[in-house]
This record gives structure tokens, C-alpha cells and sequence, in this order.
């Protein structure tokens, strides 16, 4: 079974309702698939692997200002899109961490 992690942040957002973006904390928890080296790049072609970067996968959103779901399900997909398009970076580095102890 793959471990989870969880990250928190602040995200601006704004719901349909109030066109004005509103500060929010969002804590989600999710998993990664780790990636490979590149290796065999002196070697003969059929040896050559490009490798494969690190991953996230299963984003589920954990909380809302501190209020856990159910969540609407339009906010909850725009959010998680949010997170993983702009945090994706941030979320590996705390993995990592949390691997090193």
C-alpha cells in the first residue's frame, strides 16, 4: 500500500457566488509515485532508460478552513486542479522530507 502524505497551504479562490478571490486554507492528502534515474547513457542504445519523474497521485481534498467535507463537487474538482497544477513542486519536497524523517 502506497504511503500518504498530506500538504497544507493557503490558496486564493473564489467560489461562483463572490467574483473576488478569498484566501482559504486547503490541507489534501495524496500519494507518490516515485520516478527512476536516468541510466545506461554510455552504453549501447538498447540499454539507455530516460528515466521517470516523480508523480502525484489520489489528491483528495482533506479540508476547508479547518471544515472537512463533503464538498461541492464544481469547488472541490477546481481546487484540487488548482493544487495540483501550482503545488505540485512544494507537495514532492514534503514527501521527500517525510521519507528522510
Amino acid at each position: 500500500m502506497a504511503t500518504r502524505y498530506t500538504y497544507a497551504t493557503t490558496l486564493a479562490y473564489s467560489t461562483g457566488d463572490i467574483p473576488e478571490a478569498d484566501e482559504v486554507e486547503i490541507e489534501v492528502s495524496f500519494t507518490v509515485a516515485w520516478g527512476s534515474p536516468e541510466t545506461g547513457n554510455y552504453g549501447p542504445p538498447e540499454d539507455y532508460d530516460p528515466g521517470a519523474p516523480d508523480e502525484i497521485e489520489d489528491l483528495k481534498l482533506l479540508s476547508v478552513d479547518g471544515v472537512g467535507g463533503p464538498f461541492d463537487q464544481h469547488d472541490e474538482a477546481a481546487i484540487l486542479l488548482a493544487i495540483a497544477q501550482n503545488h505540485g513542486e512544494a507537495m514532492l519536497i514534503e514527501a521527500r522530507e517525510a521519507e528522510d524523517g
